[in-house]
């Protein structure tokens, strides 16, 4: 069969479709199985190919690590750039609320590498930081929006969306690690939280 792409414009080519088989599985690897346990020719191995194109792709363990790391803000970022302008901006920015909670669920391996330190002598490079940011923007812009609209109060956007950022995190922290108080669907709590850390910011008519 010819590996020529068929699918039209926009379809990813079969090196990149390995390539984020083999980071979902390393990402399995070192949440199951420790640091220790994450090779490339373990990797390799367990996703059935051969140790070449795992070399070719990450040339080594740190270098698959930053792979991790890109794919999983580059997965988040995709999810929050594809949620569609409305003419509600506060309604909008609890959709995005709601597409970094399924971005993190979609990838739950991957999580723990973006945001924590599973492998101590791992740190993003400036690459990596980079697309780490650029997954935050549709936020800063989506606080930025509310507030010219008039929904929330002015300041600095930045502030602002990392405070609601940090709600997001924390909850899906705490659903990914199943350490959410049964007192509810992980759905209606995430929903919750989102609307009490956006409170302090909302503008009120006098």
């Amino acid at each position: 069969m010819s590996n020529v792409n068929r699918s039209g414009t926009g379809a990813r080519p079969r090196a990149s479709e390995l390539m984020q088989r083999l980071v979902d599985e390393a990402a399995r690897l070192l949440v199951e199985e420790g640091p220790a346990a994450l090779s490339l020719r373990k990797l390799a191995a367990t996703v059935g190919v051969s140790t070449m194109p795992v070399y070719t792709l990450f040339g080594d363990k740190q270098g698959l690590l930053a792979a991790m790391h890109r794919e999983g803000f580059r997965r988040l970022g995709e999810a929050l750039r594809a949620v569609p302008p409305s003419a509600d901006p506060l309604a909008d920015l609890v959709q995005l609320g709601v597409a970094y909670r399924r971005a993190a669920l979609a990838s739950p391996h991957l999580y723990g590498l973006m945001f924590g330190r599973p492998v101590p002598e791992f740190a993003p490079d400036h690459e990596g930081r980079a697309v780490a940011d650029a997954a935050y923007q549709p936020l800063v812009a989506g606080v930025a929006r509310c507030q010219q609209a008039g929904a929330l109060t002015g300041g600095d956007p930045q502030r602002v969306a990392l405070h609601l950022w940090s709600v997001a995190h924390g909850m899906v922290s705490l659903e990914l690690n199943q350490q959410l108080p049964e007192i509810g669907t992980g759905d209606d709590l995430y929903l919750q939280a989102l609307a009490f850390a956006g409170v302090p910011f909302l503008r009120t008519t006098p």
